[in-house]
């Protein structure tokens, strides 16, 4: 292929459609006529080709359909007027989609419309998650504020993210007058309060703490629990004045209550009292429809053989009821039946006539469902519910939004219609919105966004390599490469901090048995045509961070779900599954990727990349494009091996811009039957070293032994174990590391060709 020439459009568009589900449409404005891809055709289950009836497609709409489409091509044919409409289809198969129609009136010579044409896509996927995720968030606000109690979230700066109506209520104030205030601004009477300390010690000591006060400009006792977070805290909080009061009205009645007994039969509370030796002296109805047991049966037993396994909690609640005269408190307790049941105890110790102690008055409510209540929204809270959702969807989204980004840029290379080029900037500017749209969501799910100052990146890396030094066991071995004379980057330095020292903490456990560690630092420039697959990343420098274990590694199984919360591999109790998906979020809301490389049995790596500072420098002078400076072949045939398919694609498009020619297989005994059964010799093969059937090693043993003027290229997510380490001596020629950009790509293939000249070639 020469220098000029480029890739056939029609093809790469219906390549572009395959993928997307994408395809054209032409109605004739005379006839009405339709016309559409096969792409279209294959979308709508229609028959790949022959003549379509206008009235027969419209049919696949619902009727209630119909008169809205057809209003708009009516237009569209007539007035010339535009349309972009997302509406249900059915197919011929029965198979209900959503489909995103556009259209447009295409004029003849003399002004007049000749025709409509335009693009259907199914966005059945992008709908349907579009409307679980309104359902979700709308669930989750939803639920917060069926809490009868209030539920307020405090960020760093002690400002009010979220506040629940009945906290709002609570507090004597609005939603919209307290979201953004700080509480001082709101509340400057709290200034003091034990309120204000308790906060103070969650922020800033990370501890939950709960607290008690009247606060007087309210006239209400408020009980709060706060429990601390990455964003800042989660406040549960509950207006006891009515329980403050009914406390002190039970200490001053309760011998009167206890001789008043047939009075309280009634009460929905348990309610006990046992003489000093704690034997069940009074059990009330309530306490006999909780437990099981009627009065005639518990009344002269032990209560702690009747209802605790445990008595230790017990027998330091009546330690203090003893000595306080009165306790509050939980306790697991069981029933008849061994149901187990969390018991909300009030005791209050009676006195004779004398003032001696006499006996122990119980009320006991039954709290085990509000407690699991409890308990599940904690969980929910454990890095935000909006968190859990949100990181999975990005996850997917992006795995699936960057390859169709990258064809589409490859597509653009060379286009020079001006209706093809439009629609694929169109594309590309809804696949970047698409992206847009999930760091957007992620944000909102991670609250505050922390703070921005410049970032000396060799410092932050220093104080990691002391964090590894001090955590390692001497099992492990410390390896370090490191650039003393990296740039600086803009973020937040905990949170940078956060993230290495979490992949440092997630290597040494991957080592139980010891091994090495290896932390690399570096400089990296990403191009235009990102040639591997990661997360989403816009093209240029970055500083880059490796680290990497030589431990048990993973499966590409479980690679594909180490950034979902809640996924980890440790045992239970040993992780929160929530390190790394809590790492890619500060990666991405620093405008930086984050990348995974992996072989079972091998080890790990993890790429975290940092966009170099914006600030202006002195000896950075303005640079010639990239592309300007690539070099070119010159119709040499390279054997392209790779298992990922996506890698495997743009990689030879790649190749095929940039004047070669390229072969495809997707394992090395493939690779094997290409070149026996190709016609031309094979110049130079690119393989992956990690591939099912036969992986990358064994195919350069092959080919050194059989064709050993071939030359190879291995490129492999890991530099030093597995199959690049067994590949040394079998004919690999040079080492290309995964993610390569564009760049390193090129430069390879030209600088391994010029060392193997083949039948007098050269490259530029």
């Amino acid at each position: 292929m020469s220098a000029n020439e480029s890739p056939d459009g029609p093809e790469l568009l219906r390549i572009a459609g395959t993928m997307a589900r994408f395809g054209g449409w032409s109605v004739d404005a005379r006839t009405h006529q339709l016309e559409l891809s096969a792409e279209a055709r294959a979308i709508l289950a229609l028959p790949p080709s022959g003549p379509l009836d206008l009235a027969t497609v419209f049919t696949l709409h619902p009727e209630e359909w119909r008169p809205v489409v057809a209003a708009h091509l009516e237009r569209c044919l007539t007035a010339g007027e535009p349309f972009d409409i997302e509406s249900p289809m059915r197919t011929t198969d029965g198979e209900l989609l959503t489909i995103r129609t556009i259209g447009e009136a295409a004029r003849g010579a003399d002004g007049s419309i000749e025709r409509a044409h335009g693009a259907v896509w199914d966005i059945t996927a992008t709908a349907e998650q579009r409307e679980r995720t309104r359902a979700l968030e709308a669930r989750l606000e939803a639920t917060l504020n069926t809490i009868t109690d209030g539920m307020l979230f405090i960020d760093h700066e002690g400002r009010f993210t979220f506040v629940n109506d009945d906290g709002a209520r609570m507090l004597q104030s609005s939603v919209e007058s307290l979201e953004g205030v700080r509480v001082l601004d709101a509340f400057p009477e709290a200034a003091g309060t034990s309120f204000l300390a308790a906060l103070e010690t969650s922020l800033t000591r990370r501890e939950r703490t709960i607290t008690r006060d009247y606060y007087p400009p309210l006239d209400a006792i408020f009980e709060a629990t706060i429990y601390p977070s990455d964003n800042g805290v989660a406040v549960y909080l509950k207006d006891v004045t009515e329980e403050e009061r009914l406390r002190d009205e039970r200490e001053e009645s309760a011998r009167r209550l206890a001789e008043q007994a047939a009075l309280i039969e009634a009460a929905k509370d348990a309610m006990i009292v046992r003489d000093l030796d704690g034997h069940i002296t009074y059990w009330n109805r309530a306490a006999a429809a909780l437990y099981g047991w009627s009065a005639t049966e518990a009344i002269g037993r032990a209560e702690h053989e009747l209802l605790y396994d445990d008595t230790a909690a017990y027998d330091d609640a009546v330690a203090h009821t003893l000595r306080d005269d009165y306790w509050s408190g939980e306790l697991d307790q069981r029933t008849r039946s061994g149901r187990a049941l969390v018991a909300e105890c009030r005791w209050q110790l009676l006195r004779d006539g004398s003032g001696a102690p006499e006996s122990i008055f119980a009320v006991v409510s039954d709290i085990t469902a509000e407690k699991k209540a409890q308990e599940a929204r904690l969980r929910a809270q454990r890095m935000e519910s909006l968190g859990t959702l949100t990181g999975g969807i990005a996850h997917d989204l992006n795995n699936v939004l960057t390859p169709i980004l990258m064809s589409v840029q490859l597509l653009e290379q060379g286009e020079d219609d001006a209706g093809r080029r439009e629609i694929l900037k169109t594309m590309e500017g809804a696949v970047k919105r698409g992206a847009d749209m999930i760091r957007q969501v992620l944000s909102f799910a991670r609250g505050v966004e922390g703070r921005r100052v410049e970032v000396d990146v060799v410092r932050l890396v220093d104080d990691v390599v002391a964090y590894a030094q001090d955590v390692l066991p001497e099992s492990v071995h410390l390896d370090l490469v490191l650039d003393t004379s990296l740039p600086a980057t803009s973020g937040d330095p905990t949170q940078l901090l956060q993230i290495l020292v979490n992949l440092v903490t997630n290597a040494r456990d991957a080592m139980p048995s010891g091994g090495t560690l290896r932390i690399r630092s570096s400089e990296l420039v990403l191009e235009d045509t990102y040639s591997s697959v990661s997360h989403l990343a816009m093209p240029g420098r970055y500083v880059a961070i490796d680290v990497e274990d030589s431990g048990h590694g993973m499966s590409p199984e479980v690679a594909e779900k180490i950034f979902e919360p809640f996924f980890t591999t440790k045992d239970i109790g040993k992780g929160t599954g929530l390190g790394l998906a809590t790492s890619l979020a500060i990666v991405r809301s620093h405008g930086g990727f984050m990348q995974v490389y992996s072989e079972l049995g091998r080890g790990t790596r993890f790429t975290v990349g940092l966009p170099v500072s914006s600030s202006p420098r002195a000896d950075s002078p303005a640079a010639a494009r990239p592309e300007a400076l690539l070099p070119r072949g010159h119709g040499e045939r390279i054997l392209v091996v790779d298992d990922e398919s996506t890698i495997l694609q743009i990689t030879c498009q790649t190749l095929e811009l940039h004047g070669y020619r390229t072969l495809r297989a997707a394992n090395g005994r493939e690779a094997i039957d290409v070149i026996a059964s190709s016609d031309e010799p094979v110049d130079l093969v690119l393989t992956d070293m990690m591939m099912p059937v036969m992986d990358g090693a064994a195919l350069s043993a092959h080919l050194e032994e059989e064709h050993p003027v071939i030359p190879v290229i291995a490129a492999s997510g890991l530099n030093s174990n597995g199959g690049v380490a067994r590949a040394v001596g079998m004919g690999v020629s040079r080492f290309l590391p995964k993610p390569y950009t564009t760049s390193m790509l090129l430069t390879t293939v030209r600088d391994t060709l010029l060392e193997h000249r083949v039948d007098g070639m050269v490259t530029e």
